[in-house]
């Protein structure tokens, strides 16, 4: 439909989606698909992108040729990792020809970061800041060394963290110090890419696959634990995601979005 200006904002935009194939990866995917953008989704796995990329032409059988694609890259190992960003980007804008206007960041790994102090060391560190942290960083490294990217305010890249930093809980001080970390990361680099709009978003507990290995004992704990007494869905969270495409003057700055569980006592 034409001349809806708020509805359109996101009609023909370019955006490449890390981690897109499940959780709140592909929920933002589903969304820009229905406002009509032109997606590429990352993961590291190519099967599992086959089988994305067949289950959103099943769900939107009226897309248009190319609208949706993949690209393989593993996000995990040091060697090689920005060379397979920069591959990544380099397909996403078809070699700088179809210059990227949005980057989503919602991979991570199923890495175990709650034993608390006493059972980390440096390898599950590492683990643990390699794909949410120095993959983001190198991603913006790659943007600010090469014509992949439109150089715009209304050009936005999101990382997606948590609210760890805001709220520690016991046992969890490795988490909020990558929820820490990536809310300096947004906001430095809010400062070194300007143009480019830099944020993050900061999700509660949320109802994705990874979800479904939990207890309902646990998950009623959750519940309880916030105001609104639900967990988070992907569908809603990524309504932050797509804000932050629109606005073009958000920048260096996060969304909440846990239920109200930071205020929670």
């Amino acid at each position: 439909m034409q001349g809806l200006k708020y509805l359109n904002k996101l009609q023909d935009k370019r955006v490449l989606v890390f981690g897109g194939t499940s959780g709140m990866g592909y929920a933002v995917t589903e969304a820009l698909l229905e406002h009509g953008a032109q997606v590429t989704i990352s993961g590291s796995k190519p099967e599992k992108l086959d089988n994305t990329l067949k289950r959103l032409h099943s769900s939107y059988p009226d897309l248009k040729e190319g609208q949706i694609n993949t690209w393989a890259c593993d996000l995990t190992g040091f060697d090689g990792l920005e060379a397979r960003i920069r591959e990544t980007l380099h397909a996403a804008s078809e070699a700088g020809k179809q210059k990227i206007d949005h980057i989503v960041f919602t991979a991570g790994d199923g890495i175990d970061v709650a034993g608390g102090i006493t059972g980390t060391d440096i390898h599950i560190i590492n683990s643990l800041m390699g794909v949410r942290v120095f993959a983001p960083a190198l991603i913006a490294k790659v943007i600010a060394t090469s014509d992949y990217v439109k150089k715009s305010t209304t050009t936005s890249f999101t990382f997606t963290s948590g609210t760890s930093h805001i709220r520690p809980r016991p046992t969890w001080p490795m988490v909020a110090m990558l929820s820490a970390a990536l809310q300096g990361l947004a906001r430095g680099l809010a400062v070194e890419l300007a143009p480019i709009r830099v944020n993050v978003v900061n999700p509660g507990f949320v109802e994705t696959e990874r979800a479904n290995g939990r207890s309902a004992e646990f998950l009623q704990k959750v519940k309880e634990s916030t105001l609104t007494g639900k967990l988070g869905k992907p569908e809603d969270i990524a309504e932050a995601y797509l804000y932050f495409m629109k606005d073009t003057s958000a920048d260096g700055t996060a969304i909440v979005s846990d239920g109200g569980k930071t205020l929670s006592t």
